[in-house]
């Protein structure tokens, strides 16, 4: 028999993530500097609020939290690694350094994005 779901077990998933979320801030650098860089650049876009556009706005927000997620994913695909290959591990390397390349080309095509949407605003008020 089936158990009933409740809303109990929906903000218990909710809890969980950010649990997931607070844990990989205390023990992740990386996360940390791409949530500061994510706070700066929207602090950068309030202050060139006559500017933005909603849809810059939609735009910066996105890919703001598509790194942070990447971030998120390439630290769990890290810890599974280090679960599953205890010593090293040619193959396991390739992994985390795929992964890691992932979270790097997410973070490269977010500062393109960046410099596309805010140099022309910065260029308009100077």
């Amino acid at each position: 028999m089936e158990k009933k779901k409740t809303k109990w077990t929906w903000l218990k998933k909710f809890g969980y993530a950010f649990r997931g979320l607070f844990t990989s801030i205390k023990e992740e650098m990386s996360l940390v500097v791409h949530l500061i860089i994510g706070l700066i650049v929207l602090v950068v876009a309030a202050l060139l609020h006559k500017q933005m556009q909603p849809l810059d706005w939609a735009v910066i927000v996105l890919v703001i939290g598509v790194v942070i997620g990447m971030e998120l994913l390439n630290t769990a695909i890290e810890n599974l690694v280090d679960i599953v290959a205890f010593k090293y591990n040619y193959n396991a390397k390739k992994i985390k350094d795929i992964s890691a390349a992932a979270t790097l080309v997410l973070t490269i095509t977010s500062i393109v994005v960046g410099l596309i949407i805010f140099i022309p605003k910065i260029i308009a008020i100077f």
